[in-house]
């Protein structure tokens, strides 16, 4: 994990929660058997890798009750979107699919970061909290499409899966 200021981290460990309760807000009443956990500030659900060792992204999605890890989240400050801490990520995607938050204006980074170290993120988001508020503004910067198709409901799966390939190709333009 990258360093980060005591105000940064105070932000982030924030940001994780707001951005857990806004976009991983399970278990819900159409998908009561996900689960999600956060990990700042406090570590509440780790994730095993396949050497053995357990690492804590800071937002786990898991199918409840089995803890199957089924989508995981990372939240970045302006402190931490840099190539050290993308061997993380690197490290999470391989675990479960991997959705990347990042502060507003550091989104060409994070894309970069991943082109170079190859890493399958499936979502870059932006993030920031609007000024004068406690108001979190969320971006989705792109969906990158990797088979989360069956936790959406029918017929709503096959339109998602339509719509995220068009606008990963007009992303790539």
């Amino acid at each position: 994990m990258g360093a980060r200021s005591s105000t940064q981290e105070l932000e982030h460990a924030q940001a994780v929660q707001d951005i857990a309760r806004l976009r991983f807000p399970f278990p819900t009443s159409g998908r009561p058997y996900l689960k999600t956990y956060t990990n700042h500030p406090q570590r509440t659900m780790g994730v095993r890798t396949p050497r053995g060792t357990v690492v804590y992204p800071d937002i786990v999605v898991v199918r409840h009750p089995e803890n199957e890890t089924v989508m995981l989240g990372e939240v970045e400050t302006a402190d931490t979107v840099n190539e050290d801490e993308a061997h993380e990520w690197k490290l999470f995607a391989e675990l479960a699919p991997l959705y990347l938050y990042v502060p507003v204006g550091y989104a060409d980074e994070a894309r970069r970061l991943c082109k170079k170290l190859k890493i399958p993120i499936v979502g870059l988001r932006s993030w920031r909290y609007l000024q004068g508020q406690q108001r979190l503004e969320i971006n989705d910067v792109f969906t990158q499409w990797t088979g989360l198709e069956d936790l959406a409901p029918e017929p709503i799966k096959g339109f998602l899966k339509r719509y995220l390939e068009f606008r990963e190709r007009e992303m790539a333009r």
